[in-house]
Protein backbone atom coordinates (compact mmCIF):
# COMPACT_ATOMS: atom_id res chain seq x y z
CA UNK A 1 0.00 0.00 0.00
CA UNK A 2 2.86 2.38 0.74
CA UNK A 3 4.09 1.94 -2.83
CA UNK A 4 0.65 2.80 -4.19
CA UNK A 5 0.47 5.97 -2.12
CA UNK A 6 4.01 6.84 -3.25
CA UNK A 7 2.90 6.55 -6.87
CA UNK A 8 -0.02 8.89 -6.19
CA UNK A 9 2.31 11.31 -4.42
CA UNK A 10 4.49 11.36 -7.54
CA UNK A 11 1.40 12.28 -9.56
CA UNK A 12 0.59 15.10 -7.12
CA UNK A 13 4.08 16.52 -7.49
CA UNK A 14 3.95 16.36 -11.29
CA UNK A 15 0.56 18.05 -11.37
CA UNK A 16 1.59 20.57 -8.69
CA UNK A 17 -1.28 19.57 -6.41
CA UNK A 18 -0.79 20.15 -2.68
CA UNK A 19 -3.08 17.28 -1.70
CA UNK A 20 -6.07 15.22 -2.76
CA UNK A 21 -9.07 13.98 -0.79
CA UNK A 22 -10.03 10.39 -1.67
CA UNK A 23 -13.65 9.39 -0.92
CA UNK A 24 -14.37 6.77 -3.63
CA UNK A 25 -14.55 3.47 -1.68
CA UNK A 26 -12.53 1.44 -4.21
CA UNK A 27 -9.83 4.11 -4.43
CA UNK A 28 -9.70 4.37 -0.65
CA UNK A 29 -9.25 0.61 -0.31
CA UNK A 30 -6.65 0.48 -3.10
CA UNK A 31 -4.45 3.10 -1.47
CA UNK A 32 -4.92 2.32 2.21
CA UNK A 33 -6.16 -1.27 2.51
CA UNK A 34 -9.03 0.00 4.69
CA UNK A 35 -12.43 -1.45 3.79
CA UNK A 36 -14.70 0.03 6.45
CA UNK A 37 -17.94 1.65 5.30
CA UNK A 38 -17.05 5.16 6.49
CA UNK A 39 -13.73 6.72 5.65
CA UNK A 40 -11.78 9.33 3.73
CA UNK A 41 -8.12 9.56 2.81
CA UNK A 42 -6.13 12.77 2.54
CA UNK A 43 -2.86 12.40 0.64
CA UNK A 44 -0.25 15.13 0.29
CA UNK A 45 3.22 14.72 -1.24
CA UNK A 46 4.69 13.59 2.09
CA UNK A 47 1.94 11.99 4.22
CA UNK A 48 -1.41 10.27 4.15
CA UNK A 49 -4.21 10.71 6.68
CA UNK A 50 -7.03 8.19 7.07
CA UNK A 51 -10.18 9.55 8.69
CA UNK A 52 -12.82 7.22 10.08
CA UNK A 53 -15.26 7.10 12.96
CA UNK A 54 -15.06 5.39 16.35
CA UNK A 55 -16.42 2.07 15.01
CA UNK A 56 -13.47 1.54 12.68
CA UNK A 57 -10.50 3.10 14.47
CA UNK A 58 -8.97 -0.23 15.48
CA UNK A 59 -9.66 -1.70 12.04
CA UNK A 60 -8.00 1.32 10.40
CA UNK A 61 -4.90 0.90 12.58
CA UNK A 62 -4.66 -2.77 11.56
CA UNK A 63 -5.39 -2.37 7.84
CA UNK A 64 -3.59 0.93 7.21
CA UNK A 65 -0.52 1.09 9.48
CA UNK A 66 1.23 3.32 6.92
CA UNK A 67 -1.41 6.05 7.33
CA UNK A 68 -1.87 8.61 10.09
CA UNK A 69 -5.25 7.76 11.63
CA UNK A 70 -7.57 10.61 12.56
CA UNK A 71 -11.00 10.28 14.15
CA UNK A 72 -14.05 11.32 12.11
CA UNK A 73 -16.48 13.15 14.43
CA UNK A 74 -19.91 14.40 13.31
CA UNK A 75 -19.12 15.37 9.71
CA UNK A 76 -16.26 15.23 7.22
CA UNK A 77 -15.57 19.00 6.90
CA UNK A 78 -15.33 19.42 10.67
CA UNK A 79 -13.10 16.36 11.03
CA UNK A 80 -10.92 17.35 8.09
CA UNK A 81 -10.35 20.98 9.15
CA UNK A 82 -7.70 20.29 11.84
CA UNK A 83 -5.88 17.93 9.45
CA UNK A 84 -5.80 20.65 6.79
CA UNK A 85 -4.38 23.05 9.36
CA UNK A 86 -1.84 20.48 10.60
CA UNK A 87 -0.64 19.82 7.05
CA UNK A 88 -0.61 23.52 6.17
CA UNK A 89 -2.65 23.00 3.00
CA UNK A 90 -4.12 25.86 0.97
CA UNK A 91 -5.38 23.98 -2.11
CA UNK A 92 -7.16 20.61 -1.91
CA UNK A 93 -8.08 18.33 -4.81
CA UNK A 94 -11.29 16.33 -4.56
CA UNK A 95 -12.79 13.55 -6.69
CA UNK A 96 -15.40 15.41 -8.68
CA UNK A 97 -17.32 12.28 -9.72
CA UNK A 98 -17.66 11.13 -6.09
CA UNK A 99 -18.24 14.32 -4.13
CA UNK A 100 -21.85 15.51 -4.27
CA UNK A 101 -22.63 19.20 -4.74
CA UNK A 102 -23.97 19.29 -1.18
CA UNK A 103 -20.73 17.88 0.23
CA UNK A 104 -18.68 20.20 -1.96
CA UNK A 105 -20.53 23.21 -0.54
CA UNK A 106 -19.92 22.01 3.01
CA UNK A 107 -16.23 21.36 2.33
CA UNK A 108 -15.76 24.73 0.66
CA UNK A 109 -17.46 26.52 3.56
CA UNK A 110 -15.82 24.49 6.33
CA UNK A 111 -12.22 24.36 5.13
CA UNK A 112 -9.71 27.16 4.75
CA UNK A 113 -8.48 25.69 1.48
CA UNK A 114 -9.34 26.16 -2.18
CA UNK A 115 -11.23 23.13 -3.54
CA UNK A 116 -9.87 21.81 -6.87
CA UNK A 117 -11.87 19.17 -8.83
CA UNK A 118 -9.76 16.27 -10.13
CA UNK A 119 -10.57 13.14 -12.09
CA UNK A 120 -8.90 9.79 -12.69
CA UNK A 121 -5.82 10.24 -10.50
CA UNK A 122 -6.24 6.91 -8.72
CA UNK A 123 -8.23 5.15 -11.45
CA UNK A 124 -5.26 5.51 -13.79
CA UNK A 125 -3.02 3.85 -11.21
CA UNK A 126 -5.54 1.07 -10.56
CA UNK A 127 -5.81 0.24 -14.27
CA UNK A 128 -2.37 -1.41 -14.28
CA UNK A 129 -2.33 -4.33 -11.85
CA UNK A 130 0.64 -5.52 -9.84
CA UNK A 131 1.65 -9.19 -9.61
CA UNK A 132 -0.37 -9.77 -6.45
CA UNK A 133 -3.54 -8.39 -7.99
CA UNK A 134 -3.05 -10.43 -11.15
CA UNK A 135 -2.63 -13.63 -9.14
CA UNK A 136 -5.86 -12.97 -7.22
CA UNK A 137 -7.70 -12.37 -10.50
CA UNK A 138 -6.23 -15.54 -12.02
CA UNK A 139 -7.50 -17.62 -9.10
CA UNK A 140 -10.91 -15.99 -9.32
CA UNK A 141 -11.10 -16.54 -13.07
CA UNK A 142 -10.30 -20.23 -12.58
CA UNK A 143 -13.30 -20.48 -10.26
CA UNK A 144 -15.52 -19.07 -13.01
CA UNK A 145 -14.42 -21.85 -15.34
CA UNK A 146 -15.23 -24.40 -12.66
CA UNK A 147 -18.62 -22.78 -12.08
CA UNK A 148 -19.45 -22.99 -15.78
CA UNK A 149 -18.51 -26.67 -15.88
CA UNK A 150 -20.71 -27.23 -12.84
CA UNK A 151 -23.72 -25.43 -14.28
CA UNK A 152 -23.57 -27.51 -17.48
CA UNK A 153 -24.48 -30.53 -15.37
CA UNK A 154 -27.29 -28.64 -13.64
CA UNK A 155 -29.06 -26.65 -16.35
CA UNK A 156 -32.09 -28.19 -18.08
CA UNK A 157 -35.46 -27.17 -19.51
CA UNK A 158 -38.04 -26.38 -16.85
CA UNK A 159 -35.68 -24.65 -14.42
CA UNK A 160 -36.12 -20.93 -13.92
CA UNK A 161 -33.44 -18.41 -14.76
CA UNK A 162 -33.34 -17.50 -11.06
CA UNK A 163 -32.57 -21.11 -10.15
CA UNK A 164 -29.62 -21.11 -12.55
CA UNK A 165 -28.36 -17.83 -11.09
CA UNK A 166 -28.68 -19.09 -7.52
CA UNK A 167 -26.85 -22.33 -8.31
CA UNK A 168 -23.97 -20.39 -9.87
CA UNK A 169 -23.70 -18.07 -6.89
CA UNK A 170 -23.83 -20.90 -4.34
CA UNK A 171 -21.09 -22.77 -6.20
CA UNK A 172 -18.87 -19.68 -6.35
CA UNK A 173 -19.40 -18.98 -2.66
CA UNK A 174 -18.34 -22.53 -1.89
CA UNK A 175 -15.22 -21.88 -3.94
CA UNK A 176 -14.33 -19.00 -1.64
CA UNK A 177 -16.05 -16.02 -3.23
CA UNK A 178 -17.08 -13.21 -0.89
CA UNK A 179 -20.15 -12.39 -2.95
CA UNK A 180 -21.38 -11.96 -6.50
CA UNK A 181 -19.63 -9.04 -8.20
CA UNK A 182 -22.86 -7.97 -9.91
CA UNK A 183 -26.42 -9.25 -10.42
CA UNK A 184 -26.05 -12.33 -12.58
CA UNK A 185 -27.55 -12.28 -16.07
CA UNK A 186 -29.39 -15.42 -17.12
CA UNK A 187 -31.32 -14.68 -20.31
CA UNK A 188 -33.13 -17.45 -22.16
CA UNK A 189 -35.02 -17.42 -25.45
CA UNK A 190 -36.27 -13.99 -26.50
CA UNK A 191 -34.96 -12.47 -23.26
CA UNK A 192 -31.47 -13.01 -24.68
CA UNK A 193 -32.08 -9.88 -26.76
CA UNK A 194 -31.66 -7.83 -23.55
CA UNK A 195 -27.94 -7.43 -22.80
CA UNK A 196 -28.58 -6.85 -19.07
CA UNK A 197 -31.51 -9.21 -18.51
CA UNK A 198 -30.97 -10.21 -14.88
CA UNK A 199 -32.30 -13.64 -13.98
CA UNK A 200 -36.09 -13.84 -13.85
CA UNK A 201 -38.75 -16.42 -13.01
CA UNK A 202 -39.01 -17.41 -16.68
CA UNK A 203 -38.57 -21.14 -17.19
CA UNK A 204 -36.05 -22.44 -19.69
CA UNK A 205 -37.53 -24.21 -22.72
CA UNK A 206 -36.19 -26.78 -25.16
CA UNK A 207 -34.57 -25.23 -28.23
CA UNK A 208 -33.66 -21.95 -26.54
CA UNK A 209 -30.31 -20.22 -26.30
CA UNK A 210 -29.36 -19.33 -22.74
CA UNK A 211 -26.83 -16.58 -21.98
CA UNK A 212 -25.19 -16.64 -18.55
CA UNK A 213 -23.07 -13.68 -17.44
CA UNK A 214 -21.65 -14.15 -13.94
CA UNK A 215 -18.77 -13.16 -11.70
CA UNK A 216 -17.75 -12.97 -8.06
CA UNK A 217 -15.48 -11.12 -5.68
CA UNK A 218 -12.36 -12.96 -4.60
CA UNK A 219 -10.28 -11.08 -2.02
CA UNK A 220 -12.27 -8.00 -3.08
CA UNK A 221 -11.34 -8.35 -6.79
CA UNK A 222 -14.13 -8.74 -9.34
CA UNK A 223 -14.29 -11.46 -11.96
CA UNK A 224 -16.62 -11.70 -14.97
CA UNK A 225 -17.37 -14.27 -17.68
CA UNK A 226 -20.21 -15.00 -20.14
CA UNK A 227 -21.16 -18.10 -22.07
CA UNK A 228 -24.21 -18.88 -24.23
CA UNK A 229 -25.46 -22.47 -24.52
CA UNK A 230 -28.29 -24.14 -26.41
CA UNK A 231 -30.95 -26.41 -24.90
CA UNK A 232 -31.19 -29.07 -27.57
CA UNK A 233 -30.15 -29.08 -31.21
CA UNK A 234 -29.58 -25.51 -32.44
CA UNK A 235 -31.28 -24.05 -35.49
CA UNK A 236 -29.20 -22.72 -38.35
CA UNK A 237 -29.67 -19.07 -37.36
CA UNK A 238 -28.63 -19.83 -33.80
CA UNK A 239 -25.46 -21.52 -35.04
CA UNK A 240 -24.73 -18.67 -37.45
CA UNK A 241 -25.14 -15.87 -34.91
CA UNK A 242 -23.07 -17.80 -32.38
CA UNK A 243 -20.29 -18.33 -34.93
CA UNK A 244 -20.15 -14.59 -35.70
CA UNK A 245 -19.90 -13.67 -32.01
CA UNK A 246 -17.26 -16.33 -31.44
CA UNK A 247 -15.14 -15.03 -34.29
CA UNK A 248 -15.48 -11.48 -32.98
CA UNK A 249 -14.33 -12.57 -29.53
CA UNK A 250 -11.38 -14.61 -30.72
CA UNK A 251 -10.16 -12.09 -33.29
CA UNK A 252 -10.39 -9.17 -30.85
CA UNK A 253 -8.69 -11.11 -28.05
CA UNK A 254 -5.86 -12.10 -30.39
CA UNK A 255 -5.39 -8.48 -31.49
CA UNK A 256 -5.02 -6.98 -28.00
CA UNK A 257 -1.60 -5.52 -27.25
CA UNK A 258 0.07 -2.63 -25.42
CA UNK A 259 -0.20 0.66 -27.29
CA UNK A 260 -3.58 -0.20 -28.82
CA UNK A 261 -6.45 2.10 -27.89
CA UNK A 262 -9.75 0.83 -26.55
CA UNK A 263 -11.33 2.23 -29.70
CA UNK A 264 -9.06 0.16 -31.94
CA UNK A 265 -9.76 -3.02 -29.97
CA UNK A 266 -13.50 -2.45 -30.21
CA UNK A 267 -13.23 -1.90 -33.97
CA UNK A 268 -11.76 -5.39 -34.50
CA UNK A 269 -14.81 -7.16 -33.08
CA UNK A 270 -17.31 -4.59 -34.35
CA UNK A 271 -16.00 -4.88 -37.89
CA UNK A 272 -16.64 -8.63 -37.94
CA UNK A 273 -20.17 -8.22 -36.62
CA UNK A 274 -20.92 -5.40 -39.06
CA UNK A 275 -19.55 -7.38 -42.00
CA UNK A 276 -21.85 -10.27 -41.07
CA UNK A 277 -24.84 -7.91 -41.24
CA UNK A 278 -25.51 -7.65 -37.49
CA UNK A 279 -23.94 -4.27 -36.74
CA UNK A 280 -27.16 -2.70 -35.51
CA UNK A 281 -27.55 -5.52 -32.98
CA UNK A 282 -24.27 -4.86 -31.16
CA UNK A 283 -25.07 -1.76 -29.15
CA UNK A 284 -22.56 -1.75 -26.31
CA UNK A 285 -18.80 -1.46 -25.99
CA UNK A 286 -16.52 -4.47 -26.40
CA UNK A 287 -15.28 -4.62 -22.83
CA UNK A 288 -14.20 -3.02 -19.58
CA UNK A 289 -11.50 -3.20 -16.96
CA UNK A 290 -11.71 -5.51 -13.95
CA UNK A 291 -10.26 -5.00 -10.50
CA UNK A 292 -11.65 -3.72 -7.24
CA UNK A 293 -14.74 -2.84 -9.28
CA UNK A 294 -16.52 -4.94 -11.89
CA UNK A 295 -16.38 -2.02 -14.32
CA UNK A 296 -13.29 0.17 -14.22
CA UNK A 297 -10.58 1.49 -16.55
CA UNK A 298 -9.68 0.71 -19.26
CA UNK A 299 -12.75 0.70 -21.51
CA UNK A 300 -13.05 -0.89 -24.94
CA UNK A 301 -15.61 1.08 -26.92
CA UNK A 302 -15.96 3.18 -30.09
CA UNK A 303 -15.06 6.29 -28.04
CA UNK A 304 -12.25 4.92 -25.88
CA UNK A 305 -8.97 6.73 -26.57
CA UNK A 306 -7.06 5.30 -23.58
CA UNK A 307 -4.00 3.23 -24.52
CA UNK A 308 -3.72 -0.34 -23.28
CA UNK A 309 -0.70 -1.15 -21.10
CA UNK A 310 0.90 -4.34 -19.87
CA UNK A 311 -0.69 -5.38 -16.60
CA UNK A 312 -4.20 -4.24 -17.44
CA UNK A 313 -6.97 -6.78 -16.86
CA UNK A 314 -10.16 -6.48 -18.84
CA UNK A 315 -13.05 -8.26 -20.52
CA UNK A 316 -13.74 -8.90 -24.19
CA UNK A 317 -17.49 -9.46 -24.63
CA UNK A 318 -19.02 -9.03 -28.09
CA UNK A 319 -22.70 -9.80 -28.48
CA UNK A 320 -25.60 -9.82 -30.91
CA UNK A 321 -29.10 -9.05 -29.58
CA UNK A 322 -32.13 -9.37 -31.88
CA UNK A 323 -35.49 -8.27 -30.52
CA UNK A 324 -38.14 -10.98 -30.77
CA UNK A 325 -35.53 -13.66 -31.40
CA UNK A 326 -32.86 -13.71 -28.70
CA UNK A 327 -29.17 -13.13 -28.40
CA UNK A 328 -25.64 -14.44 -27.98
CA UNK A 329 -22.78 -13.07 -25.91
CA UNK A 330 -19.39 -14.59 -25.14
CA UNK A 331 -16.96 -13.02 -22.68
CA UNK A 332 -13.47 -13.79 -21.47
CA UNK A 333 -11.21 -12.13 -18.93
CA UNK A 334 -7.91 -11.03 -20.51
CA UNK A 335 -4.53 -9.80 -19.28
CA UNK A 336 -2.49 -7.39 -21.38
CA UNK A 337 1.11 -8.63 -21.50
CA UNK A 338 4.35 -7.03 -22.69
CA UNK A 339 3.81 -8.36 -26.22
CA UNK A 340 0.08 -9.02 -26.56
CA UNK A 341 -2.58 -10.51 -24.32
CA UNK A 342 -3.46 -13.80 -22.69
CA UNK A 343 -6.75 -15.30 -21.57
CA UNK A 344 -7.58 -15.65 -17.89
CA UNK A 345 -10.73 -17.71 -18.48
CA UNK A 346 -10.53 -20.89 -20.53
CA UNK A 347 -14.02 -22.37 -20.90
CA UNK A 348 -14.69 -23.59 -24.43
CA UNK A 349 -15.87 -21.19 -27.11
CA UNK A 350 -17.78 -24.00 -28.82
CA UNK A 351 -21.58 -23.85 -28.79
CA UNK A 352 -22.39 -26.20 -25.93
CA UNK A 353 -25.54 -28.24 -26.52
CA UNK A 354 -27.39 -29.36 -23.39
Amino acid sequence: MKQRIARLQDVLRRQELEAVLITTPANLRYLSGFDGTNGALLVDPERSYLLTDFRYLKQAEQQAPHCLIRRWVNDLPGSLAPVITEAGLKRLGFEKKQVTFDLYQKLAAGLEAEMIPVEGLVENLRAVKDEGEIEVLRRGAACLDLAFSHILGFIKPGLTEEEISLELEIFLRRMGAQSASFRFIVASGERGAMPHAVASKKRLAQGELVTMDFGALFQSYATDMTRTVCLGKPEQKQKHVFAVVREALERAAAALKPGMTGKEADAVARGIIVEAGFGEYFGHGLGHGLGLEAHEWPVLSPRAEMFLEAGMTLTVEPGIYISGWGGVRLEDMMLITATGAEAMTFSSHELTII
